[in-house]
């Protein structure tokens, strides 16, 4: 009986703890500063000079504000793209700034607008974390963004809940 009543005893220490390693890795898809929010970046896998950067941005600061672009260590430079079809293939344009209007959000994903990182300077490898900057006209956010497969749709949510 008493081996019974420690491992009673022992489950809430156990789910506090996978709780606390929860948070942990959720503050990580998460970067915020001047009111903005950056969820969840996420980019794919890739040995090419080039790689797509998909995020949710928040803005909760009181204002409308531009998403001008980006900038990275690992790149030659880091702009704003939108997807279309060119002459029925698929690519991405440069796009000027874009309004972020407040209490609303914008969704960089795929075949819809992403950064776009240019002239890699190393491979992106799928389970690294690589740092950038998202720029917007009220200041910078420092974003860790998440490498997943080279083949992903999507931010890969696994070990943590939303």
């Amino acid at each position: 009986m008493p081996n019974r009543l420690l491992r009673l005893a022992a489950i809430p220490v156990l789910a506090w703890a996978a709780v606390s390693f929860a948070a942990d890795d959720y503050d990580d898809h998460v970067a915020e500063a001047n009111g903005l929010r950056v969820v969840h970046a996420w980019a794919r896998a890739t040995t090419g000079p080039e790689a797509l950067v998909f995020a949710d941005i928040e803005n909760d600061s009181g204002a409308d504000v531009l998403l001008q672009g980006g900038a990275s260590d690992l790149a030659a430079s880091v702009e704003l793209v939108g997807f279309e079809l060119r002459d029925g293939e698929p690519a991405y344009t440069p796009l000027p700034a874009i309004p972020v209007r407040n209490q609303r959000e914008v969704v960089l994903a795929p075949n819809g607008l992403a950064l776009r990182l240019n002239g890699l300077a190393e491979t992106l490898v799928e389970g690294d974390e690589v740092e950038i900057t998202i720029v917007f006209d009220v200041g910078p956010v420092d974003v860790h963004v998440e490498i997943g497969a080279s083949d992903a749709a999507g931010h890969g949510h696994a070990g943590h809940a939303h």
